[in-house]
């Protein structure tokens, strides 16, 4: 198993989704990123989730990290610092 990273865009939404994904194959990886698709916010939105499946498409997908890992963001220490020390 790989993790990939699965760029899927939904008709009319100005934004396109990075989903990571752990799969078998970049084809495998794409289909479960595509099934994702609107799962995280069920509610918004006037499509239902079988709608916004079949009006999304996956722009690319990628094998991504080293051992089953990938970095997501990076973060300046002093911003961390700032933000750690507001969470008590």
């Amino acid at each position: 198993m790989k993790v990939y990273k699965v760029y899927v865009h939904t008709t009319g939404d100005p934004h396109v989704s990075e989903v990571v994904v752990a799969a078998s194959t970049k084809k495998e990886a794409s289909e479960l990123a595509l099934s994702h698709v609107k799962k995280a916010n069920p509610h918004k939105g006037v499509r239902t989730a079988k709608q916004s499946i079949e009006a999304s498409k996956v722009l690319y997908a990628r094998a991504a990290g080293t051992n089953g890992c990938v970095v997501i963001h990076r973060i300046p220490m002093d911003a961390f610092k700032g933000v750690m020390k507001n969470m008590g």
